[in-house]
């Protein structure tokens, strides 16, 4: 996949991404992106610390666990292997960037994982 600049006006949000990304659960998350590129070392500590302090079950790496269980929980190649069939060539091309895009951020996540220090890898320190 080629990659190139879009002016930021060029961008268009899903609306479900759109509704996600200003939820109350991602409040926190938005807080301390907000705070470390405003430069506010004492402002992001204590956004550091409310998202410390969520269980772990209101964290939005139990979002992204919960939606990926629910995406494979009954996977099964065969099926899609018939519906490529019949999915229009355009289609499965849109299809596929998109999944090669997924599977490249959900790789970022597990190198994050496997690599955990106090700055992710694959972004901010937020």
């Amino acid at each position: 996949m080629e990659m190139h600049s879009v002016p930021l006006r060029g961008i268009k949000v899903d609306p479900l991404a759109h509704e996600l990304g200003t939820s109350e659960g991602t409040r926190p998350y938005l807080n301390c992106v907000i705070k470390a590129y405003g430069n506010n070392a004492v402002g992001l500590e204590a956004a550091l610390q409310a998202v410390r302090d969520l269980p772990l079950e209101r964290r939005y790496t139990a979002r992204v666990f919960s939606a990926l269980k629910w995406a494979f929980a009954d996977f099964e190649s065969e099926s899609v292997r018939l519906d490529l069939l019949s999915i229009p060539e355009l289609k499965r091309t849109e299809m596929t960037e998109e999944l090669e895009l997924a599977i490249t951020t959900v790789a970022g996540v597990v190198a994050d994982f496997q690599h955990p220090t106090n700055k992710p890898k694959h972004g901010s320190p937020c």
